[in-house]
């Protein structure tokens, strides 16, 4: 019997080891098929992954190019990581914008960057600036949104302030991200 129960352990350990690199339909069978067979350990990891990709809807063939960049990154610091991410996948310029604002107004209300920006999709590219980044930053990803990687948000009674993590910071002065945004009130 105990054979047995170490077979089906490392079954389940190769399974879950799989995970990152399948499609969010093929996890979400895997989670179906470990909830009929009671295997907890493996729906929870099943509901895990799916928890830390959000929104985001995985084909195989995305979940294989994620997977690849994580592998690159697993050893990097934050701060490294960021830097090697806006190298790769360049900030696009409204990124641009409201880093910069917020760099050079730490602790900028949710409402002056919206001033500032000027449009009301403001929360999605703030959002977005992770979720086009994944594979760099599902290492450092907890619970919470997933642009806390770059952000820290305060809230209070006059709402949402942000600054950028002291990482963020570091890395997108080395890259000159700030050196040419002009941001104005």
């Amino acid at each position: 019997m105990p054979r047995m129960q170490n077979v089906a352990t490392a079954q389940v350990e190769a399974a879950i080891t799989k995970l990152p690199r399948q499609s969010n339909a093929s996890i979400e069978q895997v989670l179906a098929n470990a909830r009929r067979l009671k295997i907890d350990l493996l729906a929870e990891a099943c509901r895990e992954e799916l928890r830390t990709r959000g929104s985001l809807v995985l084909t195989a063939a995305d979940a294989e190019r994620i997977a690849e960049i994580e592998s690159r990154v697993a050893d990097l610091a934050l701060r490294d990581v960021i830097e090697l991410a806006f190298r790769e996948v360049p900030a696009k310029e409204e990124e641009v914008l409201i880093l910069s604002w917020i760099a050079a107004h730490p602790g900028t209300s949710y409402a002056e960057l919206l001033k500032v920006y000027g449009r009301n999709d403001l929360s999605l590219v703030i959002g977005h600036m992770a979720y086009y980044r994944f594979g760099y930053f599902r290492p450092f990803l907890k619970d919470g949104p997933q642009s806390d990687v770059l952000l820290e948000r305060q809230g209070g009674s006059a709402g949402m302030s942000y600054n950028l993590r002291p990482e963020a910071l570091e890395a997108f002065r080395s890259l000159g991200m700030f050196e040419t945004a002009a941001v104005s009130p």
